[in-house]
């Protein structure tokens, strides 16, 4: 399955390449904090996790090239739920506490984030193959 953020399909997003999705906890949401771009500007964006509401964007000129075969490529990508069932399996009894979907040298990583107890741990997961890193 793929991810999809509804928020992604209107507003500066819907002609951008995303270079990285975060989900995390900001004063008691979960936000998504997406980093996209296209030939002229670089765009950051902050959606609420829990109704896809737009809680914030900024853009600015693009003054340094991205490539493009970096960005991360939605369609070929799992989701942010099936990441989460992989990070759970390998680190049992941990709880998710964010997410983060970036490429790293033209590979597209989920990092989960979790905690277990005082213990915190990190499962990075090819977000293509389903392989732990």
């Amino acid at each position: 399955m793929a991810l999809s953020i509804p928020a992604l399909k209107y507003g500066d997003f819907r002609a951008f390449f995303i270079k990285s999705i975060t989900l995390s906890l900001s004063k008691d949401i979960y936000v998504y904090d997406i980093v996209g771009y296209d030939d002229r500007k670089d765009c950051t964006i902050q959606v609420d996790a829990t109704n896809n509401k737009i809680l914030g964007q900024s853009t600015q000129v693009l003054d340094y090239d991205y490539e493009k075969d970096a960005s991360l490529n939605l369609k070929k990508t799992i989701s942010r739920q099936e990441a989460n069932e992989i990070a759970l399996k390998e680190f049992s009894g941990g709880t998710p506490i964010s997410w983060e979907l970036t490429d790293d040298n033209n590979q597209s990583i989920w990092e989960v984030k979790m905690i277990h107890g005082k213990h915190k741990h990190t499962v990075k997961i090819n977000a293509r193959t389903k392989a732990v890193i």
